[in-house]
């Protein structure tokens, strides 16, 4: 497979940070999780980032760690759910990879969210299970991110699949789109070709 980096964009408990594991190790490539490098390079948690800098702060240090890797593949990046929401950082990503969206209904994802939380961090902090209504909350804002994450070049749906199989189907996805890509640029060079 070509050189083509793979970022997953998504709501939060589509299962990123682990799929993107799974298809690096598939492809032999690097994992990378935005998440991750951000709070590596802060010393801090998320939310203590939040607490001290605002969303702003904590979108601008997204967007810092994205620059560091992009264009550096291939690899496969999680990143977080509302990375893709800045203009900019759907265009980096775009001209050096291919987004490939995780979705999942809203129910199947706050059940993630709290088991994830229960299981590795009981005492973590997310504002997401704070809310009065926490299914309702994370309905609205899914709701106002969808059509960002509706321009990915290709969904994949989680509900009912394993890390594993949305990891095979992500493998499949972009073995569709690197020769989507070479027919592109055969046909794009044809046409250049007939032109002269």
């Amino acid at each position: 497979m070509t050189a083509r980096e793979i970022y997953l964009i998504g709501f939060s408990g589509t299962g990123k940070s682990t799929v993107a594991q799974l298809v690096a190790a598939q492809l032999g490539w690097l994992a990378y999780d935005l998440d991750r490098i951000i709070v590596e390079r802060a010393g801090v948690d998320i939310p203590a980032i939040f607490a001290r800098e605002g969303e702003a702060g904590f979108r601008d240090r997204e967007t810092e760690a994205l620059r560091g890797i992009a264009g550096g593949g291939p690899f496969v990046a999680a990143t977080g759910g509302g990375l893709p929401l800045r203009e900019e950082n759907r265009r980096l990503m775009g001209r050096v990879g291919w987004l490939i969206a995780l979705e999942g209904r809203p129910e199947t994802l706050l059940a993630r969210i709290e088991l994830h939380r229960n299981q590795e961090a009981p005492d973590a902090v997310r504002p997401l299970l704070d809310a009065e209504s926490p299914l309702e909350h994370l309905r609205a804002l899914k709701e106002r991110r969808q059509p960002v994450y509706a321009l990915a070049d290709w969904t994949v749906h989680t509900d009912r699949l394993s890390p594993a199989q949305v990891a095979e189907e992500i493998v499949r996805a972009a073995a569709i789109l690197q020769r989507s890509d070479q027919l592109r640029r055969s046909s794009a060079a044809s046409s250049s070709s007939a032109d002269e």
